[in-house]
């Protein structure tokens, strides 16, 4: 069984390169996320001697098939290292090595180059790419809302979603998951989007951000909002999902047309791991606790106190429509994406 190291919480430097992004206004936003399809593009259709060949899996001499799978450091990919663990994915012919990223447009990138069969990504991304023409696919969900929300610290003057109005909030990418439902939801809340400035950071910078001023508030994900509540005493101010964006999916598992088309069998074999270990999680609450601070550096204690998440017991893509609408709303997408065509059901 492959092991990885504990994904470390170090923050970018402030001011630096990676230390974020800002897109305030349609027109900044619309061009953040053009600008990053075309990176994605430029990524897959490279040329030359070294170009990925794309193959989805090798042989790794035991009968097993090989494949690496690219994630980032969040408590909703439990299900993915208890596979891992428990030898699940073994069970179905597959032997998998977990390639983390600090950033979802990395993960894309990779798996539209031919690098990764299979990314853990969220939905508003991965329509985004197919709508600029990339050939990504969905196969199996991973995640519903759960805690996901805007936090500020303890002490801030924003108390209610109206006051967010002038203020800056931490996203790990423009056009992604996190400002699409913040947009909606403080839209909901009756707020001016024009006054809001949504800052681009990697999840695990964002905590010493907010402590440091730099952003009013920031979007965070398990496990980095029980964090904060235990380290910074960060509150909730609104959740992610509510109004608009209540019932909308979150991420799931994504691979390319190529894979879909070459190899559906592995991409099977994937899925029903999965569906194996959400039993698990469903079934054995404390195994979530215990396999988080095997890939975080989170303490068992404060892994046992995470707040709930909302794993995919089920593969219900349908509800892919309302990232659909929500995108469009949001002149992210030309046109709705053709939803047929990106989600692979996988048996």
């Amino acid at each position: 069984m492959t092991t990885t190291s504990p994904i470390p919480f170090t923050p970018a430097a402030p001011g630096s390169a990676d230390a974020g992004s800002t897109g305030t206004g349609p027109s900044g936003r619309r061009a953040a996320v053009v600008a990053a399809g075309l990176a994605l593009a430029l990524a897959g259709c490279g040329g030359g001697a070294d170009e990925p060949s794309g193959e989805s899996g090798s042989d790794n001499g035991d009968g097993l098939t090989a494949i690496t799978v690219g994630v980032q450091p969040f408590a909703e990919l439990a299900p993915l290292y208890i596979a891992q663990e428990r030898g699940l994915f073994e069970e179905h012919g597959l032997e998998v090595t977990v390639q983390p990223a600090s950033q979802g447009a990395e993960l894309i990138t990779a798996m539209v180059a031919g690098e990764l069969p299979i990314v853990y990504s969220n939905y508003f991304s991965l329509l985004t790419a197919a709508d600029q023409g990339l050939p990504v696919r969905v196969f199996r969900e991973n995640d519903r809302p759960g805690v996901q929300g805007l936090y500020v610290m303890p002490d801030s003057d924003i108390t209610d979603p109206e006051d967010f109005e002038g203020a800056s909030i931490a996203v790990s990418g423009l056009g992604n998951v996190m400002e699409i439902t913040s947009r909606a939801v403080l839209e909901h809340h009756g707020v001016d989007l024009d006054s809001i400035e949504f800052v681009e950071l990697a999840p695990p910078t964002m905590l010493q951000a907010l402590e440091q001023g730099q952003v009013d508030a920031a979007w965070l994900v398990e496990p980095f909002a029980t964090l904060g509540q235990s380290e910074q005493d960060v509150r909730m101010v609104v959740s992610a999902f509510e109004g608009p964006s209540q019932d909308s999916p979150v991420a799931g598992w994504a691979t390319t047309a190529d894979v879909a088309e070459s190899d559906p069998e592995m991409l099977a074999a994937f899925s029903a791991a999965i569906d194996e270990a959400m039993a698990i999680v469903h079934d054995e609450p404390d195994a979530v606790a215990e396999i988080i601070p095997t890939y975080t550096e989170m303490t068992p204690e404060l892994a046992a106190s995470l707040g709930p998440v909302g794993y995919a017991q089920g593969n219900d893509l349908a509800d892919l429509s309302i990232v659909n609408d929500l995108l469009l709303r949001y002149d992210i997408i030309s046109a709705p994406v053709d939803l047929d065509s990106l989600i692979v059901d996988v048996g």
